[in-house]
């Protein structure tokens, strides 16, 4: 189990993400960013139940609601965000159409 990062069990070398085009890190939406994405009132989406928020919210989230987490730090006003893959597994869950579309980087 003594294995290096940058390879599988197989022995094959996983590619470095950053060589390869593939963000290095998670890219977060706002609230406000994901309702005029989705051609919603940012409003609509808090009164109704669209978000659950991590921390805030009791219970557990349903499939069906756009889970936001806060990335402020404790004592600070909060700032919901949401990942662009847990708004993509909403949106196929909802059945909206997702692209996606791949660069070729030079």
């Amino acid at each position: 189990m003594n294995e290096k990062p940058d390879e599988t069990r197989n022995g094959a070398r996983q590619p470095d993400p950053a060589s390869v085009g593939l963000p290095v890190r998670v890219f977060l939406y706002t609230l406000d960013q994901v309702a005029m994405m989705l051609t919603l009132d940012e409003n609509y989406l808090k009164t109704r139940g669209l978000v659950y928020y991590f921390g805030r919210s009791t219970g557990t989230p349903s499939r069906d609601q756009l889970q936001a987490k806060n990335i402020m730090p404790p004592g600070g006003a909060p700032d919901w965000r949401i990942a662009e893959t847990e708004l993509i597994r909403w949106c196929k869950r909802r059945n909206i159409k997702v692209y996606s579309r791949g660069w070729a980087t030079a």
